[in-house]
């Protein structure tokens, strides 16, 4: 828990370009710009098209949500072009792309609840944007720190104000990989003798 913790309150800002542009960490800004549009590089169903990497990559690249509504640069239409092309050119910047969200997925592990509440119908992004302005954040900075930093200071003033919300350390996490690393183990060698 403290690992993560430590890594998503020091995120820099990524080294790597997609689409030629450096990324900025991910947060909840981009989230929410992103999930407006049904973007599948942050889930769903669809397969990502060049169309919606240069998309994500634009959001990504700034914090200025009116970026968004601008017209497609030469560059963004020449990239459209070149990745429709060549495919394999494409694939490489969507790994880059995943790689990016990797490097930053350092959100807190929860304790899984059977128990489903009603949030009363309030955005899980929204709930964690007032929290941090309640809680001295400008606007400003709720939307635009690093995703799991700001997901982590909401737990951590939630738990504050008595909230019971269980976060898995770094041991537990630990202990549950592996026990459903030997779980899977020992499915593999029962079907293997099952076979013989």
């Amino acid at each position: 828990m403290e690992k993560r913790w430590i890594k998503a309150a020091t995120i820099q800002t990524p080294t790597l370009k997609v689409g030629g542009r450096r990324l900025l960490p991910f947060c909840l800004r981009h989230r929410v710009l992103l999930e407006a549009v049904d973007s599948p590089v942050i889930g769903g169903n669809r397969t990502i098209t060049p169309q919606d990497l240069l998309f994500a990559v634009r959001v990504l690249a700034t914090h200025d949500p009116e970026a968004v509504r601008k017209p497609a640069t030469l560059r963004e239409s020449f990239l459209l072009a070149y990745y429709t092309h060549f495919p394999v050119k494409f694939h490489a910047e969507v790994i880059k792309l995943n790689t990016y969200f990797n490097a930053q997925s350092l959100w807190c592990r929860f304790w899984e609840k059977d128990t489903s509440k009603d949030p009363g119908g309030i955005p899980w992004q929204l709930a964690i944007i007032a929290g941090l302005v309640r809680n001295g954040c400008t606007l400003n900075e709720a939307w635009t720190m690093p995703e799991a930093e700001a997901v982590w200071l909401h737990v951590a003033h939630c738990r504050a104000a008595g909230a019971k919300i269980d976060v898995v350390s770094e041991q537990e996490w630990e202990a549950m990989e592996r026990y459903k690393a030997e779980e899977a183990s020992k499915a593999k060698n029962t079907k293997n003798y099952n076979r013989n």
